[in-house]
């Protein structure tokens, strides 16, 4: 392993365990943004294309959604980095919603279930955001913008599973490219 990647282990460490935190009710969708600023603006791990390119095989990968975190790990620092900037993402927010968990179960009311449902608008922002970024990056051509406001425009008005939006862009963009 190169000292390069071994200095890179502890910011791995600490910002996927503080960007962790901010994972609401989304997982790793909502908080792209956050992770595109770490990783390309601030930090200069990858690019704008390698971003996209690590995002959409963690997204094309079966499993969970925050595969995302572990693959621009392995780009910075190899395995290793994988499996720390993992464990890193892991840690709290498992530790906190265990720890809700059994608080909640126990003390379930009106209140906390209006707690609960001030969460949604959250997670709905950081959704919308996370969509910005990704169009942002990977729409270049006025037909991948073209079918991106389409599926914007359609979802919004047809509840689908989003698997099934993201494979009818996917379909339309083979078609007219």
């Amino acid at each position: 392993m190169s000292s390069d990647a071994v200095h890179a282990l502890l910011p791995l460490v600490l910002r996927f365990g503080v960007i962790s935190l901010f994972a609401i009710g989304g997982g790793t969708s909502s908080i792209i943004p956050l992770i595109h600023d770490v990783a390309v603006r601030e930090l200069h791990w990858v690019d704008d294309r390698a971003f996209t390119e690590l995002l959409a095989i963690a997204q094309a990968a079966p499993g969970p959604n925050y595969m995302l975190i572990p693959l621009i790990g392995w780009h910075v620092a190899g395995i290793l980095g994988a499996v720390l900037s993992l464990a890193a993402f892991l840690i709290l927010p498992v530790t906190i919603a265990f720890i809700a968990g059994r608080l909640l179960h126990r003390h379930d009311n009106a209140t906390m279930a209006t707690v609960r449902g001030a969460f949604r608008p959250v997670t709905a922002g950081m959704w919308v955001s996370s969509g910005i970024i990704i169009a942002r990056t990977a729409d270049k051509a006025t037909v991948d913008v073209a079918i991106t406001v389409l599926v914007v425009v359609l979802a919004l008005r047809v509840e689908l599973s989003p698997l099934w939006w993201c494979l009818g862009a996917g379909v339309l963009g083979a078609l007219l490219a």
